[in-house]
């Protein structure tokens, strides 16, 4: 999401269209957090992360590919279905950093 920031700033994207970028930068990483955050305190097993991370992409490229389509590209609703893209590809990211910080439940 630093490369959205970086871009908006170098090609000079107007104030409006921070109004879009700014929280949506803030939700990809509250969502890149809280997820590893959860793999922490042992939430899902492993298995669940991966197939998250998986369905996450497929979601992400499907959500991508309808939201780019000639009809919807310029609507709300292609602008909801981008939004929708970009926090299932947040949700991926943060369930592959999960296999990292994943701990064994304790035995009882």
């Amino acid at each position: 999401m630093l490369s959205v920031l970086l871009a908006a700033v170098f090609v000079g994207k107007s104030i409006a269209e921070w109004g879009i970028v700014m929280p949506l930068a803030m939700a990809s990483l509250a969502i890149i957090v809280a997820v590893p955050a959860a793999a922490a305190r042992s939430k899902f097993h492993l298995p669940a992360y991966i197939g998250i991370a998986i369905l996450s992409f497929a979601a992400s490229v499907l959500l991508g590919e309808i939201s780019g389509t000639r009809r919807i590209s310029g609507s709300i609703v292609g602008v909801v279905l981008s939004i929708a893209c970009f926090l299932s590809i947040a949700v991926m990211l943060g369930s592959i950093l999960a296999l990292f910080f994943y701990r064994d439940p304790p035995e009882a």
